[in-house]
């Protein structure tokens, strides 16, 4: 899975070298996590001193399973940043750290799978990255694209059955940290049907 890369320059001069050093540096977030679906990268420029140049800061964001990760380097805590690529190096190194926490956490939660709740598909949007669930007791609930772990979300369909962590979110009961676990069968079509179908 290649990591979709959008790169944006502030109060600075867009730059193809700066450019190459970033892509270069999500390649190897790539081997790290390959179920980062995005990446986002600010580079600014905003301090300007009369002594010295201008320190760098550089804003990374990362779509990810279950979560966003943001890094973002304060300009003020180290003078190396009047360096572009050294500003670059810092916020991708606390990136990695963030990320390697976070498929710690994603690996944890998959030796909780087997005592979480199912659902099975009631609805599923890939368009809009969301879908929702149906509990045993009738209960819907909802669910993101982000939540599913090992980029299954567009595999999945009406009638898959899901394991979940349940919490509340702003409208409701969702879905968090979502396990692809079964299919239903699906009911074989009459031989009418299958003639319509043709």
């Amino acid at each position: 899975m290649t990591i979709y890369t959008e790169i944006s320059f502030r109060d600075m001069e867009p730059s193809a070298a700066v450019e190459q050093l970033i892509q270069r540096r999500v390649k190897k977030l790539e081997h790290i996590f390959s179920q980062v679906a995005a990446c986002r990268v600010i580079v600014e420029a905003p301090h300007k001193h009369r002594l010295r140049g201008n320190l760098f800061h550089v804003r990374i964001d990362l779509s990810a399973p279950q979560s966003e990760i943001v890094s973002a380097r304060d300009v003020g805590v180290n003078i190396a940043h009047e360096q572009v690529n050294v500003a670059i190096r810092d916020a991708f190194a606390a990136i990695k750290r963030q990320l390697e926490r976070h498929k710690e956490k994603i690996r944890f939660d998959y030796h909780l799978a087997d005592s979480l709740p199912t659902g099975a598909v009631k609805d599923i949007f890939h368009v809009d990255d969301y879908g929702i669930l149906e509990t045993k007791d009738g209960r819907e609930i909802y669910f993101h694209r982000n939540s599913v772990l090992d980029g299954n979300f567009d595999k999945i369909i009406v009638g898959d059955v899901l394991r979940f962590a349940e919490e509340l979110g702003e409208k409701g009961p969702q879905a968090s940290t979502v396990h692809v676990t079964g299919r239903h069968q699906p009911i074989s079509a009459s031989p009418k049907q299958q003639e319509s179908s043709l």
